[in-house]
């Protein structure tokens, strides 16, 4: 790409805007919304024919735009001391408007008008002959020589308004000091708009990433607990790594998987075959589904499941059967009578749970259990649980 002269110059005038930035640092921040109306009121605070010499220019104009420019740069880095952008066109505008206010700056650009003549306004008859371009310049010249008049003699205005402060109490003075000031206040208040506008998006930006990460963060958390509880539960209900690691990653929690210790002690009691002791499916399961109905949550349960039925396997034994139900001997069957997630299987669509069904019972698919939980299975698993429940409360 080419060099842009628009993004060079917004470079320039944020260099420039820096050492004002630093200073408006020490100003009360109750005060800044009001500097940018003291920098539009510069042009109108200069000597109306010139400053003083400038290496780089002698013109009285030059130096009245150069200096109103500036003072708009530092006006509006001392209004926003944490910004980064100045308004390039207010920039131009206010540099506009302190070399059009330079005296004679009328006169001088109605002196390229080419004219017969003069008529009753302000634009003089131009000569027939005069082509497109040519007329274009009269119409453009005329223009700025009426905008220079306009902040010449509102300059004038405004400077003479201490040396006889009474007819702002008249109608007619009211009406031109109104006049006189109001390009100060449309310029200081654009800049002061832009400044707090600008406040306002950083301020709504930082809270948007501040909730984001907040978010993330309470995402991992749940993300990593339910990692540690589907490690846990998969191995003590005896799968192999490879179920558990896949079971992961069909729930987009893989990349917390964690492999087991080298050595495994043997269980202490339990059902023969099971790491860690065992739990079985359908016991895990019906007390996690008797847990959700008194209040816990889904992940509450399954932790409070684990816990419980890891105390009664210090005995030895097949525990918590003593009312009858199905055992889990490597996935082959699970008691899905009371409703229930199926949390084990090669993968999904395999057909490769035995499940135990009741007449007029209705099984969900595992993408229908996905999209109920926004993408999320175990979201989805405790989303129906929850309607179950409530459905069969009001049957």
């Amino acid at each position: 790409m080419g060099w842009n002269p628009f993004k060079a110059a917004k470079k320039a005038v944020n260099k420039v805007a820096k050492p004002f930035r630093k200073i408006g640092k020490f100003l009360p921040k109750e005060a800044r919304p009001f500097i940018p109306f003291l920098s539009a009121a510069m042009p109108f605070m200069l000597p109306a024919s010139g400053i003083m010499s400038l290496p780089f220019a002698n013109n009285p104009a030059i130096q009245r735009g150069f200096l109103s420019g500036l003072a708009n740069i530092g006006g509006q880095g001392m209004a926003d001391p944490e910004g980064e952008d100045i308004n390039l066109l207010s920039t131009l505008l206010a540099g506009g408007t302190g070399a059009l206010g330079t005296k004679g700056m009328g006169d001088r650009l109605r002196d390229g008008i080419e004219a017969t003549g003069s008529g009753p306004w302000t634009m003089r008859d131009v000569s027939p002959n005069t082509g497109f371009l040519q007329g274009a310049e009269n119409v453009t010249r005329e223009g700025l020589a009426t905008a220079a008049d306009y902040l010449s003699g509102a300059g004038e205005g405004i400077a003479s308004l201490g040396s006889n402060p009474g007819k702002l109490f008249t109608a007619a003075g009211a009406k031109k000091a109104a006049s006189d000031i109001a390009p100060i206040l449309v310029q200081g208040t654009g800049d002061m708009s832009k400044s707090l506008a600008d406040q306002e998006w950083r301020a709504f930006d930082e809270a948007e990433a501040a909730d984001l990460a907040k978010w993330e963060a309470d995402s991992m958390i749940d993300d990593q607990k339910q990692a540690d509880l589907t490690m846990r539960y998969y191995r003590e209900a005896g799968h192999d790594e490879e179920t558990i690691k896949t079971a992961m990653d069909l729930n987009e929690i893989g990349h917390l998987y964690e492999p087991p210790p080298e050595e495994e002690s043997a269980a202490q009691g339990g059902i023969i075959g099971l790491k860690g002791g065992g739990i079985p499916d359908v016991e895990f399961m019906e007390l996690v589904s008797k847990l959700r109905e008194s209040g816990f949550s889904q992940e509450e349960a399954i932790e409070e499941a684990i816990r419980q039925l890891s105390e009664n396997m210090a005995q030895g034994g097949i525990i918590g059967l003593k009312n009858g139900g199905m055992l889990n001997f490597g996935g082959r069957e699970m008691d899905l009578r009371t409703g229930g997630f199926v949390p084990i299987g090669k993968k999904e669509r395999a057909d490769d749970v035995p499940a135990r069904l009741s007449k007029n019972e209705f099984v969900m698919t595992a993408d229908a259990v996905r999209a109920a939980g926004g993408g999320s299975v175990n979201k989805g698993a405790q989303r129906m649980y929850d309607i179950m429940n409530k459905l069969e409360a009001r049957a």
